[in-house]
C-alpha cells in the first residue's frame, strides 16, 4: 500500500517561498471557545511515533506526519487529537519521562514541544526553533526515537536534530548545549576537488524498491530579478565522482528557465566509480537562457540496492562548449565562471536535496565535504536505565556513538553505519541492540565494543527499522522491518538466534474504512512500519505505527489488530452534503461517504488497491436525475508519472449513476500528466463545477500550460453528457496554474468563473460556456471561488475575501486580515442568509497558524471561531443548513453547531 508523502512536500519550492509561515504555536482555546466535534475516520495515512505512559493504564501518545499528536486512554481503541499549543503538525519522535510520568516531549518539524499534563496542552521550546538551535525533525528522515529523557532526572533531556547535531538540557528545555559526538569520528582525508579543497556530498540511496531510483539536488535562483542571465555562455557542467566499489550510476544536469520554468534536461552521463566525470549540458540548445530559474543535478541507476555518498566538484559555466576545468585549475572569471565550488565549511551554497516529486526521492541529503555535523540525521538517542551516564546516539549515516559521562566525551563504535534505532537492556546495560536497516539486526554484549549480526529467520531483503526489548525477560526481543512497502513484526525468545514473524493485521473497518477489499476475511497485510513500543506495565502488549494502519498486540506480537479509530490524519480535499449524506474526497484515501453526519464512514472508491484508481481524489459532486444519484469524482492515481499516451495513469474523472455502486472512467481528458506551470510540479484536477440548471453540464479545471501541439495542457474542460466525456475549452489564458476556484453562475448557466495564480493570476470569466475567457480581476492567487443563489461571487484572493455583486464587473474587498502568509481558501455561505458567511485562513505548511472566521453582516466584521479546532487551517468549509452545522475539512473532519 502506497501512501502520500504529505501536502507540504508536494508543494514546489517556489510556493514555499511565496508563503513564509510563522513558527507561532497555536494559542490555547479559552474556556468560552465553541466546541468542534471530531467526525472523521482514522488511519489511511502515516504515523511515525508512539509512546506509552509509564504508569497510567491505557494512556498512549501518537505522532503523525500531518495531523500532529493524538492521545488515547484505552490502549488505542479511541484516539483524540492532542494539538493544543503544539508548534507543528508534523510529529516524528515522542518521549515520556520515567521519573515524571506525565511529562512528554515531541520532536516536530517546527521544533521541540513539551507537555506536563499528558499531552493535553503543549508548550513550544523557543531554543529549538529553526531560527535558534534548529532542533527539529524532517519528514522521512526516520528520526522516530530522537529524544530521550534521563530516567532519574526529568530535567535532563537529550534531543537529536535532522542536521545531525545532538543537544542536551539540564533545566527541562530552557537552555541547551550541543554535544559534539561526531568529533569522535576519524578525521576524513581531504576530498578531491577542482578549484580548492571543498566539494559537495550527495547522499544517494538506491535501496528502495524501484527499477531505476532517481534523485536530484537543486539550486533555485528564483523569479524576477533573482533569475540568472546565462545567455553569454554555451555550456554548464558539473564534476561527479562515485566512491570505489559503487555500481554504475548515471548523472544528468537539468535547467529550468523562463516565466514557465521550462524543464530542459541534458543527456544522462555514465559515471564509473573512483573517477571524476564531467556532466555537461549544452546551453545553446536550450531556450530562456536570459532567465534561468533553477538547476538540478540528478542521479539514477539501473542497479538498485546501493547507498553511498557521491562527490560533486566544481559546477561552472563556459563560453565554449569544448573544454573542461581540470583538477587544480582556478577559473579566470572570463572564459570559465564558477556557479558553485563549496569552499566554505558547512555552506552548501543554496543546494538542497530535492524531494518534491515521488519519482525522484533517491538523493536524501547534501552536505559540504568539511562539515562534520551533516551527512545524516540523529535517528535515535538512548539512555541506559540503570546507568544514566551511559548515553547512545545513532546517526543515519555515521553509525553509533557512546558516552559514559552523560555526553561530555564520546566514542565511535565499530557498528554498521546505517542505524535507525538502538535499545539498551534494563537488566544488563552491557547488552545493546541496534536496528541497522538493510544490514539487519545487531547485538552487543560489551556496551557496543563488538557487534554480532542476529538475523536468522528474518526475511531476505528486510530493512530493520526498530528494535525493543522485554524489560524483564533478557532473551525476549521485538523488531520490525520492511521489504519495500511490506512490513513484518518479529519476535525472538532466544536472544536473536531464531525469529518468528507476523505480517498480518486484523483490520477495524469502522475505525479505518479505507480499501475494505484489501482485507481478506478481515485480515490485511502489514504496510511499511517504523516505530515499535512496548507497554512498560504489560510488556506483552505492543503498539506499532507506520503506513495506513496502527497495530496493537496483546500477546507479545503473535497476532495484531488495528487500532486507528479517531487518529484522523486524512488530507481531505473536498466535502459535499447531499440528501442527508456526507461525501468526502482525500489524498491517498479516495472517496468515502457517511450516512449519519460523520458517525461512521464507508469507502466508495477505490475498494482495493488498483493502479488506475488508487491515489489522490480531489473533488466530488452529487446530482439527482429521477430516482438515481449521480456521483462525479476527480482523481490522480499514484502511478500517474507523466507517461505520454498512457491515459490509464493520467488525471481522471470517475462517474457513478447508481449512487456509488459502480463507477466508469470518463474520456476526453489529456492522456498524459501536464507538468508545466503547475502549483505542485504536476497537474491535479482540483476544481469541479456543475451547472445548477442542467446537471449534465459540468466543468473541470486542472493546472498545466500547453507543452506542444498535441500536449495541450490543462485549463478548463467541459462536459455536456454528465461527465462521461470532456472537451477542452478554447480561449484559455496562457498561465493555468490554479488551486480550487471554479464555479457556474446560478443565474446564467453560460457564465463561468475560474481562479488562477502566478502568471495571469486572478479571476477569469466566460460568458459563453467556456468558449472564450476574459480576466475580470488581477491577483497573484485566487485560491477559491463560491457563488450564492443571487449570483454574488466570493473569491479567496491572496489573504483576503473579495466579493462581486455584478457578475465580476467590479470587486470589493470585504475582509482586512493582516499576514500575507495566510491565504483565504475555505468559503461557505448560509443559503438562507447570504450575509452570513465563513472563511478559513491557511498556511502552506504544517505550522498550526490559521483558523476559521465568521461574519453575519456580509463581511463588514469578522469573528474568530477557531476555538478548540485541532487542525487550524482547513481547506474546505461547508454549511449544513438543515442541521446548522459548519463542517471544516483539512487534516481531519470537524463540525461546529452554528
Amino acid at each position: 500500500m502506497l501512501s502520500r508523502t504529505h501536502l507540504t512536500i508536494l508543494g514546489l519550492t517556489l510556493l514555499a517561498q511565496a508563503f513564509c509561515p510563522s513558527a507561532e504555536p497555536a494559542p490555547a482555546a479559552s474556556p468560552a471557545s465553541p466546541g468542534w466535534q471530531q467526525v472523521g475516520w482514522g488511519g489511511g495515512s502515516f504515523y511515525w511515533a508512539a509512546a506509552w505512559h509509564p504508569t497510567a493504564d491505557g494512556v498512549m501518545y501518537l505522532g503523525a506526519d500531518c495531523g500532529g499528536a493524538y492521545r488515547t486512554e484505552d490502549q488505542g481503541l479511541q484516539w483524540r487529537f492532542a494539538n493544543q499549543g503544539i508548534s507543528d503538525y508534523g510529529v516524528f519522535s515522542l518521549a515520556v519521562s520515567p521519573g515524571a510520568p506525565d511529562l512528554v516531549y515531541a520532536l516536530t518539524d517546527g521544533g521541540l514541544c513539551k507537555s506536563v499534563d499528558r499531552a493535553k496542552t503543549w508548550t513550544s521550546i523557543p531554543a529549538s526553533a529553526a531560527t535558534a538551535l534548529d532542533i527539529r525533525s524532517k519528514q522521512h528522515n526516520t528520526s522516530t526515537r530522537a529524544v530521550a529523557i534521563d530516567p532519574e532526572n526529568p530535567a535532563v533531556v537529550y534531543a537529536g536534530s535532522y542536521t545531525g547535531k545532538l543537544f542536551k538540557t539540564l533545566d527541562g528545555g530552557t537552555t541547551w548545549h550541543e554535544l559534539p559526538y561526531l568529533d569522535a569520528l576519524p578525521k576524513p582525508s581531504t576530498p578531491p576537488a577542482f578549484s580548492g579543497t571543498g566539494a559537495l556530498h550527495m547522499v544517494y540511496d538506491a535501496t528502495a524498491a524501484s527499477d531505476n531510483p532517481v534523485g536530484r539536488m537543486s539550486r533555485m535562483f528564483g523569479p524576477g530579478d533573482k533569475a540568472k542571465n546565462w545567455s553569454a555562455y554555451k555550456k554548464l557542467s558539473a564534476r561527479v565522482r562515485l566512491p570505489a566499489g559503487a555500481p554504475a550510476v548515471r548523472a544528468q544536469l537539468v535547467v529550468q528557465s523562463g516565466d514557465k520554468w521550462q524543464w530542459q534536461a541534458g543527456a544522462w552521463i555514465d559515471c564509473p566509480p573512483d573517477a571524476w566525470i564531467e556532466v555537461p549540458i549544452d546551453l545553446t540548445t536550450l531556450s530562456g537562457m536570459d532567465s534561468v530559474r533553477m538547476i538540478h543535478l540528478a542521479l539514477s541507476t539501473f542497479q538498485p540496492g546501493w547507498k553511498g555518498e557521491v562527490l560533486v566538484g566544481t559546477v561552472a559555466l563556459y563560453t565554449e562548449v569544448a573544454g573542461t576545468l581540470t583538477a587544480g585549475q582556478v577559473p579566470d572569471g572570463k572564459d570559465v565562471v564558477l556557479v558553485a565550488d563549496w569552499e566554505k565549511s558547512g555552506d552548501a551554497e543554496g543546494w538542497t536535496a530535492n524531494r518534491q516529486a515521488k519519482d525522484s526521492l533517491a538523493v536524501t541529503a547534501v552536505r559540504q565535504s568539511q562539515e562534520k555535523s551533516a551527512g545524516g540525521c540523529v535517528t535515535a538517542v538512548a539512555v541506559a536505565a540503570s546507568q544514566p551516564a551511559t548515553v547512545y546516539v545513532t546517526n543515519k549515516v555515521n553509525g553509533i556513538f557512546r558516552s559514559d559521562d552523560a555526553g561530555a566525551t564520546w566514542a565511535a563504535l565499530a557498528a554498521p553505519k546505517q542505524v535507525s534505532s538502538i535499545a539498551v537492556s534494563e537488566l544488563d546495560p552491557a547488552v545493546v541492540w541496534a536496528a541497522c536497516n538493510t544490514d539487519g539486526l545487531y547485538r552487543s554484549l560489551d556496551r557496543g565494543v563488538t557487534w554480532t549480526a542476529v538475523n536468522g529467520g528474518l526475511k531476505k531483503g528486510t530493512s530493520v527499522h526498530d528494535v525493543a526489548l522485554h524489560p524483564a525477560k533478557p532473551d525476549l526481543v521485538y523488531a520490525i522491518g520492511n521489504i519495500g512497502w511490506s512490513g513484518t513484526l518479529y519476535r525472538s525468545d532466544d536472544a536473536g538466534k531464531t525469529w518468528s514473524g507476523c505480517d498480518k493485521v486484523k483490520v477495524n473497518m469502522p475505525g479505518n474504512p479505507t480499501v475494505p477489499q484489501d482485507a481478506r476475511n478481515g485480515i490485511a497485510d502489514l504496510s511499511w512500519i517504523v516505530n515499535l513500543v512496548v507497554n512498560p506495565q504489560n510488556p506483552e502488549q505492543l503498539f506499532i505505527c507506520g503506513n495506513w494502519r496502527n497495530q496493537f498486540s496483546n500477546d507479545g506480537g503473535r497476532t495484531l489488530e488495528e487500532r486507528s479509530t479517531g487518529a484522523d490524519n486524512t488530507c481531505s480535499t473536498d466535502l459535499q452534503l447531499f440528501e442527508g449524506k456526507t461525501y468526502a474526497t482525500a489524498m491517498d484515501e479516495g472517496l468515502l461517504v457517511s450516512d449519519n453526519d460523520g458517525g461512521e464512514w464507508r469507502q466508495l472508491l477505490p475498494l482495493k488497491y488498483t493502479d488506475h484508481l488508487s491515489g489522490h481524489m480531489w473533488q466530488v459532486r452529487l446530482t439527482k436525475k429521477g430516482d438515481k444519484t449521480r456521483i462525479v469524482v476527480t482523481a490522480s492515481p499514484w502511478q500517474g508519472n507523466g507517461q505520454p499516451n498512457n491515459p490509464i495513469y493520467a488525471n481522471a474523472v470517475h462517474v457513478s449513476e447508481d449512487g456509488g455502486k459502480t463507477f466508469i472512467a470518463s474520456t476526453g481528458l489529456p492522456g498524459y500528466v501536464p507538468q508545466v506551470n503547475c502549483m505542485w510540479g504536476r497537474s491535479y484536477p482540483r476544481a469541479l463545477a456543475v451547472d445548477p440548471k442542467n446537471s449534465d453540464n459540468l466543468y473541470l479545471a486542472m493546472d498545466g500550460d500547453p507543452e506542444s501541439a498535441t500536449r495541450t495542457g490543462g485549463g478548463v474542460f467541459r462536459s455536456t453528457d454528465g461527465a462521461k466525456s470532456w472537451t477542452q475549452c478554447t480561449g484559455l489564458p496562457t498561465g493555468r496554474r490554479m488551486f480550487y476556484g471554479l464555479v457556474v453562475d446560478p443565474t446564467d448557466s453560460k457564465r463561468i468563473f475560474w481562479g488562477t495564480g502566478g502568471s495571469d493570476g486572478g479571476i477569469w470569466r466566460s460568458e459563453d460556456a467556456g468558449s472564450s475567457w476574459q480576466q475580470v480581476k488581477v491577483g497573484a492567487w485566487c485560491w477559491n471561488l463560491e457563488t450564492t443563489a443571487s449570483g454574488t461571487v466570493l473569491a479567496g484572493l491572496g489573504n483576503n475575501l473579495w466579493r462581486s455583486v455584478d457578475h465580476g464587473g467590479t470587486w470589493q474587498q470585504i475582509s482586512a486580515f493582516a499576514g500575507a502568509d495566510q491565504a483565504v481558501v475555505g468559503i461557505a455561505v448560509d443559503p438562507a442568509d447570504e450575509q452570513r458567511m465563513w472563511l478559513s485562513r491557511v498556511t502552506w505548511s504544517t505550522s498550526p497558524v490559521g483558523g476559521v472566521q465568521r461574519a453575519t453582516d456580509g463581511g463588514k466584521t469578522w469573528q474568530d471561531i477557531t476555538g478548540d479546532l485541532p487542525y487550524r487551517h482547513p481547506l474546505v468549509l461547508r454549511y449544513n443548513a438543515t442541521t446548522h452545522d459548519l463542517w471544516a475539512a483539512g487534516v481531519g473532519f470537524f463540525k461546529l453547531r452554528q
